[in-house]
């Protein structure tokens, strides 16, 4: 019975952790950069970029923050931006294209989540509160049944 309640306490730290409450999704925050000065303004200098005659690809290199995030990722500090013909095959990254009057025309990426989330209280309530339910009817069908197997004895 002590193990149930210590797995029942644990399962609802856990879960009560994760409530979070999608603020903007990546698609409308990547939406949300329009212009080259945009960009800058929140990425900063490009890892690399590629020029052709009508358009201009900036990548933006990022790394994992840890091991156990999947798309959890800062941006690589980089010191210059480097000029090349491909691009290195990075595992994690934004690409912008703008065209000649530096405006966004498309923007891809790989294993990066530009979504802003917050913590959502009133659901870490309700998980608290239904947590805290299971773990005390848990223990009180434990304990009737408990008290009922002693009356027989």
């Amino acid at each position: 019975m002590k193990n149930l309640i210590v797995a029942l306490s644990l399962l609802s730290i856990l879960s009560m952790l994760s409530c979070t409450k999608t603020i903007y999704t990546h698609e409308q925050m990547l939406s949300s950069y329009q212009t080259k000065q945009d960009v800058v303004k929140k990425f900063g200098m490009p890892t690399e970029k590629k020029v052709n005659e009508d358009t201009e690809m900036w990548l933006y290199r990022f790394d994992r923050k840890d091991s156990f995030t999947k798309h959890s990722v800062d941006e690589y500090q980089n010191v210059q931006t480097v000029t090349v013909a491909d691009f290195t095959r990075y595992k994690r990254y934004l690409l912008f294209t703008f065209d000649q009057k530096g405006n966004v025309v498309r923007s891809d990426f790989k294993d990066v989540d530009l979504a802003v989330k917050k913590k959502d209280t009133a659901a870490t309530i309700v998980l608290i509160a239904t947590g805290v339910g299971i773990v005390f009817g848990a223990t009180a069908l434990l304990s009737s049944g408990l008290a009922d197997v002693a009356s027989y004895q």
